[in-house]
């Protein structure tokens, strides 16, 4: 299976991540927008440092394969992605929404819609 983000829908979602969350740049913004404490965004920004992607890309491929049963041959192109920061059960997350074109020998055959949670950088389900 390949992931294809051929219009850099992830790269920006990534650097959304890096520039606004972690570094702690954008927090009043969120907070406000939200309506979540900046305290609780704060404890969000403090564990995604270190965030890793290829752990990320694990998760999206464990979640493609539930959905499609995808072949190793499987071209799969990222076409949309929707991020947002939200609350569950007291503690900030990361929610992301990704739209998927799934194509095999080139010809699209299926679309598939995937929601991540990023909790922390070692828990994304």
């Amino acid at each position: 299976m390949q992931i294809i983000d051929k219009y850099g829908y992830l790269e920006n979602a990534f650097d959304y991540i890096d520039r606004q969350i972690v570094s702690g740049r954008g927090l009043k913004k969120i907070s406000k927008k939200t309506g979540m404490d900046e305290d609780l965004l704060k404890s969000l920004s403090s564990v995604l440092k270190d965030f890793s992607e290829k752990q990320f890309f694990c998760v999206l491929e464990e979640k493609i394969e539930e959905k499609h049963g995808s072949a190793p041959d499987d071209d799969i192109e990222i076409s949309e992605v929707d991020l947002s920061v939200e609350r569950e059960k007291g503690k900030a997350l990361v929610l992301m929404n990704l739209t998927c074109d799934v194509a095999v020998d080139g010809e699209q055959e299926d679309k598939i819609k995937i929601e991540i949670k990023i909790f922390s950088k070692n828990n994304i389900k």
